[in-house]
């Protein structure tokens, strides 16, 4: 594989996370956040005049591009003294977020996804396949690279196609950011920054923390400059199997036949994809676990009189002895 020049050109897909259920509960308010985030696309499209931009805004209900499009809702002012490409890139982002927050969810629409979650492995899959035809339409040398701004917690039931859009990023050198801006850690997107080669961010808002800087400090820099920089590492990464059921670590557990779902503890109904185990299994497993847990207790409680037996010949012969 080529290495990187300082003339090449780069590709930058950026994945909005605009569930309002979890902006609900920021102290930085989603339409602040929006103004920094644009002012991030306009530093990084002036950077170079060949560098191309791709947007996508994800939440519970759907995942669509705001950018490119080949027309835009919103009217700009010509009156504004902007660059023209900032000005159809702000316009484009602004309106397509206007309209997924105002339209209404339909009925009975993604059941396994919960309101704090959004449809991130959706959005990183309409990534990929935005790199692929821009990478293959282009003749120069394009490196192409995948920014998650997350403010949803994980969701269990996208498991298996997020990681199988991780591991098709890594084999297409594709690297991805993560700057998770509200909540806690997310397990999934640590392992996609720390497998794709790429970082995983995190920013304390209610701390005085600024996401714009974040951003042109750390996501700005292209394939070229990351070589020559000191990124901020995490090695808080754990990448043992985390169980749906409880979001808890696990060294052994029990995985779904169906959909590879992993759980802590046998249960008769796979809580992702519904399907019914037999329940001869489950109780088979649940006496298993009952015997070693009696034989545990046995074997201690073996242990404990043996001990005190010892203890008491010890003392006769003690005794004798005198």
């Amino acid at each position: 594989m080529s290495e990187p020049l300082e003339s090449d050109a780069s590709l930058l897909v950026v994945v909005l996370d605009i569930n309002t259920s979890a902006w609900s509960t920021s102290p930085l308010p989603l339409d602040k956040a929006l103004q920094q985030i644009i002012i991030f696309i306009n530093g990084y499209l002036a950077l170079k005049p060949e560098n191309k931009l791709v947007v996508l805004a994800s939440n519970k209900r759907e995942c669509r591009c705001l950018y490119p499009v080949d027309h835009t809702s919103a009217t700009p002012d010509q009156d504004i003294q902007v660059y023209e490409q900032f000005r159809v890139v702000d316009a484009s982002i602004l309106a397509g977020v206007k309209n997924m927050i105002i339209n209404t969810e339909p009925p009975n629409a993604n059941q396994g996804i919960e309101e704090a979650q959004s449809l991130i492995a959706r959005a990183l899959s309409k990534a990929l396949c935005h790199i692929h035809r821009v990478t293959e339409s282009t003749l120069s040398k394009i490196w192409p690279r995948i920014l998650v701004l997350s403010a949803a917690e994980d969701s269990p039931r996208e498991y298996i196609a997020l990681m199988n859009s991780i591991f098709a990023a890594q084999k297409m050198s594709v690297l991805i950011d993560i700057c998770k801006i509200i909540g806690r850690d997310s397990v999934f997107l640590q392992q996609a920054a720390e497998i794709s080669g790429g970082n995983y961010l995190k920013v304390d808002t209610a701390r005085g923390e600024s996401l714009l800087q974040t951003l042109l400090f750390t996501c700005l820099a292209d394939h070229y400059t990351r070589e020559i920089l000191y990124f901020p590492g995490n090695e808080q990464i754990d990448f043992r199997a985390t169980c749906f059921c409880h979001k808890k670590v696990v060294d052994i557990g029990f995985v779904c036949s169906v959909c590879l779902s992993i759980f802590c503890r046998p249960a008769p109904v796979c809580s992702t994809c519904q399907t019914k185990f037999s329940i001869k299994l489950v109780k088979t497993e649940s006496a298993l676990s009952s015997s070693s847990a009696l034989t545990s207790n046995g074997k201690q409680m073996l242990a404990a009189s043996e001990m005190s037996a010892f203890s008491l010949e010890d003392e006769k012969t003690a005794t004798a002895g005198k």
